[in-house]
């Protein structure tokens, strides 16, 4: 007991010392955070909005120095000298990071990533830094550690300082309270200014609970159907989309344009064996052999292609409630819009950003299941035509589910046996013979193209076929642990079976061809801006991508492709992963490892104009 309580009073003094050394890091990283601050557009007289970049900024922060106290302490054990000076470097460590990314800010309004980090320790000519800019680096450099060293003498010279620990901890359990609790309430009731703040500090992560606060009866659910009512004006923020105004003269002849969309349809799985009649449709199609998407998941894949933006705009373009320019476009051009997913449109919140302002929109339908769910989509498309105004061109978009839930109706075609009758995820490890579960995919596949084939004869027995652009592809691909890493799904890697996709694009008076140039999602709306909707603004002005249709157009390399978390740099030859925080890792093709080989100079250059052309 006495060696316990000799131990225990040696440590304490340890303790003491770094619950005090860490507060004044949280003061020092608040103030340093103030500099994101000139690129934050805050309403004049906005007192709400002050008091929450206040106390995000005092909880973010102060969040991070809490977590590097908990880590400083687990080395509490060693000499007090020892410790003191370990808490001085990981202090400087921090505070030195985030001034870096207050630089990276304000040159690029997107934070410290694998990318930038990079470009400024393999000594290439993508940054340049002359001398005086080390000059000052290294001056601040001094300063943060001369600031640290001050904080490591402050608790034995001010040893009243303890007081203060109880306090300033409390008043950081009310801050983040009070900035989490706004942005839920914002959130969930589709107000823009608070959830604007979002980009604008690191690793920056606030809680949502629409769902919740729906359930509970404390939001009213008219706002997820009257959103265009309710949405605030958007804040100025980092975004500048797009960075000319469009300009475009009345098409002589205003074709309907028609997507449809399976969700998790992998390239390889568009065969005549699985989707008989979209194989049908694609030989009077262009075929386009080498497609990729712009994410790995809905969101991005989506966001990529009616944007044509890198996913890394995705939090701005949320936030501040744009609808795509395409969108507007074609609305500014008297389109009339028949939006049927089988997927609900809020979840990822496409209702606010991809088809924000559609009138009427149908957020989610009653069916119970996906494949259900897909059927009434289906029918609902078809009443469309039916009764749609004939006078009025139309835009349609249809979003299939049953692939991606590998659901299947009462009593469904399954041509691809045996085929796993339950789906059981705990059941895959990388020795699972996935045949079965593959098989079942394929039946659900089947399954939806049946639907399809219904859309395409309804298109031409109303005499529409003629006077249709029709693109049939996916939002992103499904992996089937193809490169024995033991990956399922998708929103797990950026190999091809994650965004190789199908991509059918039937144009009226234009052949069926195969196009086997390497093309994108992005490059989707400036076709359609520029043959479609007669749009004279350069497509450089509203996008990342290239016209289809130019068999001049330069194939997409060096693709920023999005995920759930994280984003990578994907070209013909490497994948460079970049994780929340700057991790950074490069892999071939099939996901072998691959860091001997950075990437050269002029292409990281235009990877990082991609990544801040559309910011202010």
């Amino acid at each position: 007991m006495k060696l316990q309580l000799n131990a225990l009073n040696s440590i304490k003094p340890n303790i003491k010392w770094a619950t005090v050394f860490w507060l004044l890091n949280i003061f020092l990283l608040t103030a340093i955070s103030f500099r994101y601050w000139q690129w934050i557009s805050i309403p004049q007289g906005d007192i709400r909005a002050i008091i929450y970049l206040l106390t995000t900024q005092y909880g973010l922060f102060g969040a991070f120095c809490l977590l590097a106290l908990a880590a400083h302490c687990l080395l509490c054990w060693l000499p007090g000298r020892l410790f003191r000076g370990v808490g001085v470097l990981l202090g400087f460590g921090l505070t030195g990071l985030l001034v870096i990314d207050t630089l990276v800010f304000a040159q690029y309004r997107f934070h410290l990533n694998g990318v930038v980090l990079e470009m400024l320790f393999e000594g290439r000519d993508v940054i340049e830094l002359s001398w005086f800019t080390w000059l000052v680096g290294g001056g601040i450099g001094l300063l943060l550690l001369g600031l640290q060293c001050v904080f490591n003498a402050l608790p034995r010279i001010l040893p009243g300082l303890s007081r203060v620990r109880k306090p300033a901890y409390s008043l950081l359990a009310i801050g983040i309270l009070i900035s989490q609790g706004m942005h839920v309430w914002d959130d969930a009731n589709y107000k823009t200014q608070i959830p604007s703040f979002t980009h604008d500090f690191p690793l920056y992560y606030p809680l949502t609970a629409k769902s919740r606060l729906l359930a509970w009866g404390w939001v009213d659910p008219s706002l997820a159907l009257n959103k265009e009512n309710n949405l605030q004006a958007a804040p100025e923020s980092v975004l500048n989309y797009p960075l000319r105004p469009v300009v475009y003269d009345q098409p002589a002849r205003q074709l309907n344009v028609l997507f449809i969309l399976i969700d998790a349809w992998r390239y390889d799985d568009a065969n005549d064996r699985v989707t008989p009649n979209v194989s049908r449709f694609a030989q009077q199609a262009l075929r386009f052999h080498q497609h990729r998407s712009g994410g790995n998941a809905t969101e991005p894949g989506i966001f990529s292609l009616f944007y044509s933006l890198p996913d890394t705009y995705w939090l701005s373009i949320r936030n501040s409630g744009k609808r795509p320019q395409l969108m507007q476009t074609l609305a500014d051009e008297g389109y009339e819009f028949a939006i049927h997913s089988s997927a609900e449109l809020n979840h990822p919140p496409f209702d606010r950003t991809v088809f924000s302002h559609i009138p009427n929109l149908t957020i989610s339908n009653s069916a119970p299941s996906p494949a259900l769910r897909d059927r009434q989509i289906t029918d609902d498309f078809t009443q469309f035509i039916d009764h749609r105004d004939g006078k009025k061109p139309f835009f349609g978009f249809l979003f299939y589910d049953a692939a991606h839930g590998y659901d299947l109706p009462p009593n469904a075609d399954t041509p691809f046996t045996p085929y796993w009758a339950r789906v059981d995820h705990i059941k895959l490890n990388n020795d699972f013979d996935p045949t079965e579960y593959h098989n079942r995919y394929r039946d659900a596949l089947y399954y939806d193209d049946r639907l399809i084939g219904e859309v395409l004869d309804k298109l031409t027995h109303a005499g529409l076929d003629n006077d249709t652009l029709v693109i049939i592809t996916s939002d992103h691909g499904e992996e089937f642990n193809d490169h024995k890493k033991n990956y399922w799904g998708h929103g797990s890697n950026f190999s091809d079976v994650q965004i190789h996709v199908p991509m059918f694009m039937k144009v009226p008076g234009i052949a069926g061809a195969d196009i086997n140039r390497r093309t994108s999602h992005f490059d989707v709306v400036p076709t359609l801006m520029e043959n479609i909707a007669a749009v004279k603004t350069p497509a450089r002005d509203y996008s990342v991508g290239n016209n289809l249709l130019n068999p001049n157009a330069p194939p997409s390399e060096d693709l920023i492709v999005g995920s759930y978390y994280n984003y990578a740099v994907v070209s013909s030859d490497r994948i460079d992963v970049v994780y929340p925080g700057g991790i950074f890792e490069t892999f071939t093709p099939d996901l072998k490892p691959n860091g001997s080989h950075p990437i050269p100079s002029d292409r990281l250059r235009d990877v990082i104009n991609l990544m801040s052309r559309f910011n202010k």
